[in-house]
């Protein structure tokens, strides 16, 4: 059957669209609740006029959808539940919940299924929720969960270990400790050679001043 929608149906259009639906649906649903009206040729020449008293109908509820959004935008509730050490609760805040608290602190009588929620509030702190008023109009508000009792103690860091526990002792292999040895080994033929070096360099300098020291003496002589 076919209608012109007077309201926004879900699942069916929007106000002023022309639709067609199940005749069951029409009679015993949309033509008695006043969402529609049958698609007659007078209905339809009179389409224009209707459209443009949904469209003004449609900007003034926007305008107070959005007042409405104006003033709870930024309001705050509060819960106090038991929790956990970690901050989980051990139950939750639903949208019911959150729905009566603005009720009876603001005085705004929400839908709770206008709350954006995904899933029940289960852990302490403060959440954002945002309740769909209108199309296109959104109020966001805070809902603030505290423990029961005042902030869960946290949980105390374990110490960190000492350094000489956190050390690993080194693992040297039979050929690990050879190679040492023969490392030690080589350091020390060094250190003779150098020694050995040195001695032989003191040698030459002395030879080297007694010779000086005699051909000053021959000098003197002559």
């Amino acid at each position: 059957m076919k209608l012109i929608l007077l309201e926004d149906v879900v699942g069916a259009g929007k106000a002023g669209d022309v639709v067609e639906v199940a005749t069951g649906y029409a009679r015993n649903k949309l033509l008695p609740s006043g969402l529609a009206l049958e698609a007659s040729k007078a209905n339809m020449n009179t389409l224009e006029h209707r459209r443009a008293k949904i469209a003004a109908k449609k900007a003034a509820d926007r305008e107070t959808a959005q007042a409405l959004a104006d003033q709870l935008s930024g309001r705050e509730v509060s819960f106090v539940a038991k929790a956990g050490e970690a901050g989980k609760l051990f139950g939750s805040v639903t949208a019911q919940d959150i729905a009566a608290a603005v009720a009876e602190k603001h005085g705004f009588e929400i839908d709770k299924r206008k709350l954006d929620l995904d899933s029940p509030i289960k852990e302490i702190g403060t959440h954002e929720v945002s309740i769909k008023i209108y199309p296109e109009v959104a109020a966001v508000i805070k809902v603030i969960v505290e423990a029961e009792g005042g902030a869960p103690e946290a949980v105390p860091a374990p110490e960190p270990a000492a350094a000489e526990e956190r050390a690993e002792p080194e693992d040297f292999s039979p050929a690990a400790r050879d190679d040492s040895e023969d490392a030690a080994a080589d350091r020390d033929d060094v250190d003779e050679d150098v020694e050995e070096d040195v001695e032989d360099a003191d040698t030459d300098a002395e030879d080297i001043l007694d010779g000086t020291e005699a051909d000053d003496s021959e000098s003197e002589e002559v």
